[in-house]
């Protein structure tokens, strides 16, 4: 399976060097090359369901006002959610739904500074900050906790109204509250929430199964496929500030036209550097000349979204062998709008000589290279 890189260049492509095209690690190692955290999943809002199973793998919370984890599993009976017995202050082994949405509301009521029963966007955005997040090794950066944020509060403003209001809020908190209480008593006890609890370790488990079963098969997921595209970024990312300015983005143009270059073949530094350009400018979404990790994000995203054709959320080898076609197709129109026009055909053209008579190496056409994080221009 050919590695689709993000920031795609395609100089190797140009130089004829597609079939130095990486493939998708063996299942349990990690890509090697420009390729994909999975980031740790994003943790929901303070305001979505409460986790009711341990996590197949640890996440980076948003807030620390999220509804608590659940507790780990271990051997014995199944375990209750520490959120259970955060609100069973009495430990009668039950909670009533007033309860819950009473503890659920909490965070609501810190970020309602005003006291007007309902949140602005600045109000709403303040729980990406401390108290409520704070930075992680390897966790999400402010700036993609306000964008994860900005996306809760877009999902609970249903009036779309430019507000998150106090009974927007308690819808979701009641509808998470009913898919609990089982018998439709308004009560949650632990025998109910331990049944659930169950279910949902064993559904986690058969999804892990289901997603080592893909890996094996060599499928990528979305997590992973974005992973690879930051991973590839970061090399580009010499000065470790998060970004990558235009200058730390032309390094993968390769180097300088010189005879080395002629002889492998490779193209003239400046149609390297435009395409590098074309693809530095797509990326760049607010057009400032940097490219963040939201913007790598949200282009990695789109990008998957576009090879998943058969949209099982999985890449396949299939998938990524029809995006690399697609990717040199367009490449070599690129190429060719950028070249001078060719003379007629039927019209001579003189081989060039280099120094000591010998014709000097044909440029090869370019092969094309999958859409993403370039590989090196000077393979």
């Amino acid at each position: 399976m050919k590695r689709v890189v993000l920031l795609a260049l395609c100089a190797a492509a140009l130089a004829s060097a597609s079939a130095n095209a990486q493939t998708p690690p063996a299942p349990g190692t990690a890509p090697a090359k420009p390729g994909v955290p999975a980031p740790p999943p994003a943790k929901p809002s303070p305001f979505a369901p409460t986790p009711v199973a341990p996590p197949a793998a640890a996440a980076v919370p948003l807030t620390t006002g999220s509804a608590p984890p659940a507790a780990t599993v271990t051997s014995g009976p199944v375990p209750l959610p520490t959120w259970f017995a955060e609100i069973d202050v009495d430990k009668k082994g039950e909670i009533t739904r007033a309860d819950f949405l009473k503890y659920r509301m909490k965070t609501f009521d810190q970020l309602d500074t005003n006291k007007d029963g309902k949140l602005t966007l600045d109000e709403f955005l303040k729980v990406a900050e401390p108290p409520f997040s704070g930075d992680a090794p390897n966790g999400p950066t402010l700036e993609e906790r306000r964008q994860r944020a900005k996306a809760e509060f877009d999902n609970l403003d249903t009036n779309r109204d430019g507000f998150v209001e106090r009974p927007e809020i308690q819808a979701v908190i009641n509808t998470e509250f009913n898919q609990y209480d089982t018998d439709r008593d308004n009560t949650l006890t632990e025998a109910e929430l331990r049944l659930i609890v169950q279910r949902s370790m064993q559904r986690e488990a058969t999804e892990r199964q289901q997603v080592e079963q893909r890996k094996r098969q060599g499928m990528m997921s979305i997590n992973e496929f974005i992973d690879m595209q930051l991973r590839g970024a970061d090399q580009l990312d010499k000065n470790n500030d998060g970004k990558i300015s235009v200058q730390e983005y032309i390094s993968v143009a390769g180097p300088a036209d010189s005879k080395e270059t002629q002889t492998k073949g490779m193209p003239p530094f400046e149609l390297r550097r435009q395409l590098a350009m074309r693809k530095f400018q797509e990326i760049d979404a607010n057009k400032d000349n940097i490219l963040d990790r939201v913007e790598l994000t949200a282009y990695a995203v789109n990008l998957f979204l576009a090879m998943d054709l058969n949209k099982d959320r999985f890449l396949n080898e299939e998938e990524f062998k029809k995006a690399q076609e697609v990717e040199t197709a367009k490449l070599r129109a690129i190429v060719q709008s950028m070249q001078p026009a060719q003379p007629p055909a039927g019209a001579p053209r003189p081989a060039p000589v280099q120094r000591g008579g010998a014709p000097a190496p044909q440029q090869q056409a370019p092969q094309g290279l999958a859409p993403g994080l370039p590989q090196s221009m000077s393979r």
